[in-house]
């Protein structure tokens, strides 16, 4: 792999495993709960170690521009093979937009995607899972991340949209379906899982409301045997 592809790779993920990234200390040691602001210096070491440990692994190398505080959080722009590049900080060094990796957890290879279909989502080949008859959707996400502030609302009027023909599991800020969320996500949010079927780890941002509305009705279709008649006509 050479450091144009690596450069690539790390970009496209920024943009499509949208969220932020959740931090712990290297050393695996216990956090507390509060959080606490650090210096804007430290939150920068922080994240270009990050970088260069888990992400570049020695195939090239990160190097910090400039730190700036803006708008409450840390503006961290970093270098590597002479591209610039820039994410945003929590002051508590806690989470980098726009990507979300729990370091807390052990870092898995992604599930086996056999392809992909519109809307970015990946196709699973597990079977369509349901309850009480009805397919699941599952949304993951957070209030702490933009992307799933702007995707919430639009899953939430989709799944409204067919009733008592699907079963929405709303987890925003929640705790339940950790199972599902580990199987189907990276740790990034927002998660999406339609089904078991359909699965993706991001937002819709880039191809807008009106197109993500429209992705997420064909699919949700597709697993409902095009019921309801009124929506997925």
């Amino acid at each position: 792999m050479n450091n144009k592809t690596i450069l690539l790779g790390l970009v496209i993920a920024g943009i499509l495993i949208a969220g932020a990234i959740v931090y712990t200390n290297y050393q695996k040691e216990e956090t507390s709960t509060e959080s606490q602001i650090i210096p804007s210096q430290e939150a920068a070491d922080k994240l270009i170690t990050f970088i260069n440990n888990n992400i570049l692994k020695g195939q090239a190398v990160a190097s910090l521009v400039e730190v700036l505080e803006e708008n409450g959080f840390y503006k961290i722009k970093f270098n590597v093979e002479d591209q610039e590049v820039e994410w945003q900080m929590s002051r508590d060094g806690k989470l980098v937009f726009p990507q979300v990796i729990d370091l807390t957890k052990e870092i898995l290879e992604p599930a086996e995607e056999p392809g992909q279909t519109v809307g970015n989502f990946s196709i699973s080949s597990d079977e369509v899972c349901k309850e009480d008859g009805k397919t699941i959707v599952y949304f993951f996400g957070s209030e702490g991340c933009p992307h799933c502030v702007w995707e919430r609302p639009i899953i939430e009027e989709v799944a409204a949209k067919f009733g008592d023909n699907i079963s929405f599991h709303n987890n925003m800020d929640g705790d339940k379906d950790n199972e599902v969320f580990d199987k189907y996500s990276t740790g990034g949010v927002p998660t999406l899982v339609l089904g078991c079927k359909y699965y993706r780890v991001g937002s819709g941002e880039g191809s807008g409301k009106e197109e993500e509305i429209k992705n997420l009705t064909s699919l949700i279709c597709d697993l409902t045997d095009n019921q309801p008649a009124a929506v997925c006509q």
